[in-house]
C-alpha cells in the first residue's frame, strides 16, 4: 500500500483510506479499527501524499520525511505522546533544516503519530520510479503490437506544381 488514498479529516482522529466515492462524499475505512463511514465532501479533507512541510531550503513532502523516519532509530523507538522536547531532538536527526518558526509542535507530533500508524502497512519507497519502469514496458509491448498488426507506412514531401507554377507540398503515405 501506498499513501495514495490515505486521508486526514479535520475533527476526526486517526487516519483512513478512501474505499470508494459516493455521491455526496467518500466511503473511507479507518487504519485503527476498520469501521468504514462516510464522509460529506464539505468535510475538510488532507491527502497525505499532498502534504508537505515547511523547511528552509523549500517545502519537503510528507512522504520523504516518512522515508527518513523509517531508517531512523531514534524515530522508531520514540511514543507519539513522549515528551515534546524529546520528540523535537528526535525529528531534528531526520529533518535538521525544517522551519521551526513555521512548523508547530503539534504538527511534528502528529506526523510522528501518522508515521507510527502507517510504518508497518505503508511502503515509503518511491514509487514513481517503478511506474515509470512499468510505464515504458507497457509503452514498448504497446508499440510491439502496433507494428505486428499495422503496416508500417513513412509519410513523404512530394512538391506538387500547381497551374500558376507555385509549389504546394502534399503528403503522402508510402508502404514500405
Amino acid at each position: 500500500m501506498s499513501l495514495k488514498g490515505i486521508i486526514s479529516i479535520a475533527k476526526m482522529p486517526g487516519l483512513y483510506k478512501v474505499i470508494a466515492q459516493s455521491k455526496s462524499g467518500f466511503i473511507v475505512e479507518s487504519l485503527g479499527d476498520k469501521k468504514r463511514m462516510p464522509v460529506s465532501a464539505t468535510q475538510r479533507i488532507s491527502m497525505l501524499e499532498d502534504i508537505s512541510m515547511y523547511c528552509k531550503s523549500g517545502d519537503t513532502p510528507l512522504k520523504d520525511i516518512f522515508q527518513k523516519m523509517k531508517n531512523s532509530e531514534a524515530i522508531l523507538s520514540l511514543d507519539a505522546k513522549a515528551d515534546i522536547e524529546k520528540l523535537k531532538a528526535a525529528f531534528e536527526t531526520v529533518l535538521p533544516d525544517y522551519d521551526t518558526e513555521r512548523v508547530y509542535n503539534s504538527d511534528i507530533q502528529k506526523v510522528i503519530k501518522w508515521f507510527q500508524m502507517l510504518k508497518d502497512e505503508v511502503s515509503f519507497e518511491d514509487e514513481a520510479a517503478t511506474g515509470d519502469e512499468a510505464e515504458t514496458a507497457e509503452a514498448a509491448k504497446v508499440r510491439k503490437a502496433d507494428e505486428h498488426t499495422h503496416n508500417k507506412s513513412v509519410a513523404t514531401h512530394t512538391p506538387k506544381v500547381s497551374s500558376d507554377k507555385k509549389v504546394v507540398a502534399t503528403k503522402t503515405r508510402k508502404k514500405v
